[in-house]
């Protein structure tokens, strides 16, 4: 007999797919779209089609697991018992050599969303303080400039763009990573309404939309500056925006005396005559809504790019209007309640380390790291400063990594311990862009002695206490389903329109918030209004007004600029593609393909098929040269692709981890500045 069951795809991606599974004879057999669900309708994208056969898949991490020396391979299968003495006599030795925990760090991020997988962390608040990663590698400049402008990190229901009448598609590329928004995009163009694709390069979504305008890297900012002084000039401004916004006569007067429209031409790369026109468009149509991707505040000045687009909606009224609007993300929907929810996971002595310097920083700590758990990451693969990464590594007494499947981060583990996937373990998710929220309950049991991070936390905390009376305050046992259903507590219930929360386990709901986001224009800034001044802003040691910041220069040495944009068959090192991988010596696999214009090519006499290889200090990378004529000259790109080669090389390699502008604000710590790697390149 079949049986069905509601999922919530957990990962960091705009849709948090309402997935419906079938179970046979206790086994999973297939998953589909869940059709009730008023964003994704039914539709899963191509990221989890092969879910079922990675839930089963032999590469899969199945039982704790001891590798007898780092980076050797030389892996033992352990029971829990024996991973949980080890990391608890490790904690307790911790505490009685240092007189705190302190020196044990936890680095967890966005690999599960979903909230039982705060569980490790609140474990650590139940030790003490610790040590913990902090910030996001992704997104924060920009929540900081909305921060700034709005008072809050919101966007109306990306249902409503619908609506609008023109459509700026600004640094991203929803054809291939937000796919359940292309639909939208494709009904409103249907009701006659434009769309216009401003990027890098030419994507996916802009062949699929009415004009693609090409912005050299990193000058976003002063080209909607620029915008900005043009609707100023021919009168286009709301006339209500003294009520509702703090500072347009100081921004109106910067425009006028500091931005020039043909010098933000001629560096923004966009023609003089297609800024002019641009900004009329904007300027007359409404309503008209940008959505603005990540990819153009993972810049030095990536802040500054989004609080000067935030002010072509703010300028022209389209802020608080149905289809219009400034998207860039929300947090709105996750106010969850509890132990494990996002605002109660810390202990207020932490010592909170920048989770895109936390090897710079765990290096001059004191007193030192000494053991790291790692989890929902993959840093040796994502993340910048790979030389401080194996820098802390050698340094630290026990290295823990719970993860599905090895990965580069576990080649360096002392411990290894398998979790489950959203198939088997209760979790409770939210979107960071839509606005339903589901719960995801387990379909089948665990895949061989796969744990919870849930049942770690209980395990790890009972074993303690039974080692050391009193030593953790986390809980010991508990029911899964019962944490979750706590976690929607009566603030989520009155979103939800709910009595209780077992009404959710029928399927995923839509929060009772408004379609459209500031309808009232009252904002959570200090003066309540719109603010193109932020004392806030001028409080963290930036520019109160959104001014030009130009993108870094490259040096010399290493004069190209490498963009390392996701690709649709994975998200970071998620996409776990074993098919491709197997059968095949490392050497037999195919590099990571470089694409660039001709002219960039032809300046190192490469050619399409070339082998070559991207360098700088940080090391170098293998590469096939592919000629792409859509390229600005001196750009590369390299896809975020993963064939499961936890050996090869990777572009973060090049990564010296630069920082964005902003960040510090809202998320803690600054952003990274993925768009900021400097490259040189050889014949290979």
């Amino acid at each position: 007999m079949d049986f069905l069951h509601h999922h919530i795809c957990p990962r960091n991606c705009y849709d948090t797919c309402s997935i419906i599974s079938t179970t046979r004879n206790g086994r999973l057999v297939s998953i589909e779209g869940n059709p009730a669900q008023g964003y994704t309708r039914g539709k899963l994208c191509s990221k989890v089609m092969d879910e079922v056969q990675k839930v089963y898949s032999p590469h899969r991490i199945k039982y704790p697991l001891r590798q007898r020396k780092r980076y050797s391979g030389r892996w033992e299968r352990i029971g829990w018992d024996e991973a949980l003495d080890t990391i608890s006599q490790q904690i307790l030795s911790i505490k009685e050599d240092y007189g705190t925990t302190l020196p044990i760090a936890h680095n967890k991020y966005s690999g599960n969303f979903g909230v039982m997988h705060n569980a490790l962390e609140a474990f650590m608040t139940g030790l003490g303080p610790t040590t913990r990663a902090v910030g996001s590698p992704c997104w924060s400049a920009g929540v900081d400039a909305q921060a700034f402008d709005f008072g809050a990190f919101f966007c109306s229901d990306p249902l409503d763009m619908e609506q609008a009448k023109l459509i700026w598609i600004w640094g991203a590329n929803p054809a291939w990573n937000a796919v359940h928004q292309m639909p939208i995009v494709f009904r409103a163009m249907d009701k006659g309404a434009k769309v216009v694709c401003f990027d890098t390069h030419f994507t996916a979504t802009a062949a699929r939309v009415d004009q693609f305008v090409q912005v050299n890297p990193g000058t976003d900012g002063l080209l909607a500056l620029g915008m900005a002084k043009i609707l100023a000039d021919h009168d286009l401004l709301d006339r209500s925006l003294p009520e509702y916004s703090l500072g347009h006569k100081e921004f109106i007067d910067y425009l006028n005396q500091e931005i020039d429209i043909k010098e933000c031409s001629q560096i923004t790369g966009v023609p003089l005559r297609t800024l002019e026109e641009l900004a009329l468009e904007y300027g007359l149509t409404k309503p008209v809504c940008i959505w603005v991707g990540f990819g153009l505040q993972r810049y030095a000045n990536g802040g500054q790019n989004l609080r000067a687009i935030d002010a072509l909606g703010a300028l022209t009224g389209n802020v608080g209007c149905s289809g219009g609007g400034v998207q860039y993300g929300q947090m709105e929907t996750w106010r969850f309640s509890g132990p494990l929810s996002h605002a109660r996971c810390g202990h207020p002595q932490d010592r909170n380390l920048d989770i895109n310097q936390f090897p710079v920083l765990a290096l001059k700590a004191d007193p030192p790291v000494k053991m790291l758990w790692l989890a929902g990451r993959n840093p040796l693969q994502q993340d910048g400063n790979q030389a401080e990464w194996q820098k802390i590594l050698e340094g630290l007494d026990l290295v823990v990594v719970s993860d599905l499947f090895h990965t580069r981060t576990t080649l360096a583990a002392d411990i290894v311990l398998p979790v489950t996937t959203h198939y088997e373990h209760w979790d409770l998710n939210a979107s960071y862009w839509h606005y339903y929220v589901g719960i995801n309950e387990p379909a089948i049991e665990p895949v061989g002695e796969a744990h919870s991070d849930l049942q770690i936390a209980w395990d790890l905390s009972k074993r303690l206490n039974q080692l050391a009376p009193g030593s953790s305050a986390f809980p010991t046992e508990g029911s899964e389903k019962e944490v979750v259903l706590q976690a929607l507590g009566a603030e989520m219930l009155e979103m939800l329109d709910l009595e209780s929360p077992m009404e959710l386990l029928k399927g995923p709901l839509r929060v009772n918030l408004p379609a459209t986001a500031w309808q009232e224009r009252k904002f959570r800034t200090p003066s309540g209004k719109y603010e193109f001044y932020s004392e806030k802003a001028k409080e963290q040691g930036l520019p109160a007004l959104p001014v030009c910041r130009l993108p870094r220069k490259p040096p010399l040495e290493t004069p190209l600029r490498l963009l390392t944009p996701h690709h649709s068959s994975g998200l970071n090192s998620q996409g776990y593609r074993f098919d491709a991988a197997e059968g095949s010596n490392a050497e037999d696999k195919p590099p990571l393909i470089a694409r660039l214009s001709s002219g960039t090519a032809g300046m190192y006499s490469l050619k399409s098929g070339d082998r070559a290889v991207l360098w700088n200090q940080g090391g170098t990378l293998p590469v096939a040269i592919e000629i792409e004529q859509s390229m600005a000259t001196g750009v590369v790109i390299v896809y975020q692709e993963n064939l499961c080669d936890v050996k090869a090389s990777h572009p973060n390699l090049l990564n010296l981890g630069a920082l964005t502008d902003m960040g510090n604000y809202a998320t803690g710590a600054y952003g990274l500045a993925l768009n900021d790697i400097f490259v040189g390149i050889r014949r290979a």
